[in-house]
């Protein structure tokens, strides 16, 4: 059976953060929108994911509810059902709602989806999307077509949920897509069987940034705050609790599409309307684990946030044939009234003066011809053909903001200040779609991705030489002005040898014997009887490891990680190595095989081929 490879630029994450406060919450930025009891905690809510080689995977989620442990008590945390695409790669956390519940000890979550609506789309291998009919979405407990289906997790004793007053929690739960996926592309139209994975986190050490959506509420220009009420993902209606933002000197904000920085753009944003007008917001911060306060990196708001008055794209430019169109791949469509829909190809119109161009957190003048072929966009403006194959999309009166873009690859010559490289990626998508015609100065310096010219300037490249596997962030030079030494200017350029390391191994056939040589530190994986699936990622970059290699998995601390058991839906998570060892043995031994398993969060030393983990997850069946 043909078994498509998951994980083909890195691993597939769902991730759901949920940030616990009680008490003085307004002091610590999250607040409910009714007013709570001293019996009583706000629970903010927040999703994330990153790329994969699902380009989309649209499902409803329904409920996510939490269970006290006197087993009675079982709280809502989700105020309405929500659209989500776990497959966009955001390396954010979306908060979803900000609700009262009462304090006590939880020790297990419950995520609920709905799969009867669901748009999964997968890579062929060549970047193409094949679309899964919805009988060929199978539930792994009896193989009937997928309709809803419930994750749990419980929670380990020693590292419970506990909510009480003035004592902030944070629960992160990880939907491991790749883990909980089997994608067969043997037939003519790929099946794809789902056996959920769950992973949970309480306190994690580090939070990704976080984004709020929603109207503006009030502004403190005194403090340098601002809040806003929840609207998450692409709602246009509703509240689901208000968030408060700290913002600094280098906070960017972008005010009807007109750039600022600092305390003047928090002026420009209190001179919009406030509640209860109603002023489109979207914000990107940091959370600070010790206060639980936001801090803005990122503001957007007013007609540079779509939410009701134009479509949205956002995707990588892959051709552009004339100074008035370009094809952007991989579309995620945001439509006016809020729906959400994905493309793969999509035509877009611009016109030289009449189409504002921004580029991210850069104040300037920027204009269409600054948009070239790699570039990561998102794109305002009307739909004019929704046609799979044909969309089409006007911006000639629209916006066009240039996004960091992020180049996967290897070194393959650094001389003087810059650096070449030979490509495999751009954010994720298989470098063999670019049509790189027409970026150059003149005929034959056009862009080569496999010498492509990028330009560090005080970057540092020390220690980078042939071969060197890289992930690098930046901007695209202009359409029409790559030089032989200038493709691509860097803003942040890493070393992946000693990234933080994903080995991710899928057996299809279920494997009975995944593990060999248990330690107090860790186990070997088995990987005779892997299939298509047995890599090792570094900041996106793949390594493929041979099925006679014996990798040794050691854990991080083995007295304190997430060691993680998934078993037809149901999770256990366990912080000590030893007791998730002693499990695994107990259930395998009853004749449960392993269907997938996932460790990540360390080092990966290609000499010894060993990995430290701070995370080990396995999925039975």
């Amino acid at each position: 059976m043909n078994w498509l490879r998951s994980f083909g630029n890195g691993r597939v994450l769902f991730r759901l953060l949920t940030a616990f406060t009680l008490g003085t919450a307004v002091a610590l930025g999250l607040y409910a929108c009714k007013n709570s009891t001293d019996g009583d905690g706000v629970v903010a809510i927040g999703l994330t994911d990153t790329p994969g080689d699902f380009l989309t995977y649209t499902v409803d989620v329904t409920s996510l509810t939490l269970t006290k442990a006197d087993n009675t008590t079982v709280v809502q945390t989700l105020p309405q059902r929500t659209r989500v695409d776990f497959a966009r790669s955001v390396d954010l956390t979306e908060f979803v709602t900000a609700v009262t519940i009462p304090a006590g000890t939880y020790v297990s979550a419950t995520l609920n989806l709905d799969y009867t609506n669901a748009d999964i789309q997968v890579d062929d291998g060549t970047g193409t999307p094949v679309a899964v009919p919805l009988a060929n979405i199978h539930d792994s407990q009896n193989n009937n077509p997928a309709t809803t289906l419930s994750m749990i997790v419980k929670l380990d004793n020693a590292r419970q949920l506990v909510i009480a007053p003035l004592r902030p929690s944070l629960l992160d739960l990880d939907f491991n897509l790749a883990a909980s996926n089997f994608v067969d592309m043997s037939g003519i139209n790929p099946v794809v069987t789902v056996n959920p994975l769950l992973v949970a986190d309480v306190n994690p050490d580090a939070p990704k940034p976080h984004r709020i959506r929603g109207p503006l509420d009030t502004v403190d220009m005194q403090a340098g705050s601002f809040t806003l009420i929840l609207r998450p993902f692409n709602l246009l209606q509703g509240d689901h609790g208000r968030v408060a933002f700290l913002t600094g000197n280098s906070t960017t904000f972008e005010i009807d599409q007109t750039s600022f920085q600092g305390s003047a753009g928090l002026a420009a944003l209190a001179a919009k309307s406030q509640l209860p007008q109603i002023t489109a917001t979207v914000a990107v911060g940091t959370l600070d684990l010790t206060t639980r306060r936001f801090t803005a990196t990122e503001v957007l708001a007013g007609s540079s946030v779509p939410f009701g008055t134009n479509d949205a794209l956002t995707g990588n430019v892959i051709s552009r044939s004339s100074s008035t169109t370009f094809v952007v791949k991989g579309a995620e469509l945001v439509r006016s009234n809020g729906t959400l829909i994905f493309r793969d190809t999509v035509t877009v119109t611009v016109a030289s003066g009449t189409t504002k161009v921004i580029k991210q957190g850069t104040l300037g003048t920027f204009a269409t011809g600054d948009i070239s072929v790699g570039q990561r966009v998102t794109v305002l403006g009307t739909l004019t053909n929704t046609t799979v194959g044909s969309t089409t999309m006007d911006a000639s009166s629209g916006l066009v903001r240039l996004l960091v873009t992020q180049l996967n690859g290897h070194a393959n010559g650094v001389p003087a200040s810059n650096l070449i490289m030979t490509l495999d990626r751009i954010d994720g998508r298989p470098v063999g779609l670019f049509n790189f015609a027409g970026t150059g100065t003149a005929p034959g310096t056009d862009a080569d991705p496999n010498f492509y010219q990028v330009a560090a300037g005080t970057l540092s490249l020390a220690g980078i030489g042939n071969g060197t596997p890289l992930k690098v962030r930046g901007f695209v030079r202009p359409f029409g002005q790559a030089t032989a030494t200038d493709d691509f200017n860097a803003i942040t350029l890493i070393d992946v040898t000693n990234a933080p390391a994903t080995l991710v191994v899928g057996w299809p056939a279920l494997e009975a014997a995944p593990f060999n040589n248990p330690t107090t530190s860790g186990m070997t994986v088995n990987l005779t009887n892997a299939g298509l699936l047995h890599d090792i990622f570094r900041g996106g970059v793949d390594t493929q490891l041979s099925l006679s290699d014996a990798p040794i998995v050691n854990a991080a601390n083995p007295a304190r990680g997430l060691f993680v058991i998934g078993d037809n839906g149901t999770v256990q998570v366990y912080t000590r190595l030893s007791t998730y060892q002693a499990a695994l043995q107990v259930k395998l031994a009853v004749g449960r095989k392993a269907r997938s398993f996932v460790a990540s969060g360390g080092t990966y030393f290609d000499a010894t081929k060993t990995l430290t983990s701070s995370l080990m997850a396995t999925a039975l069946q």
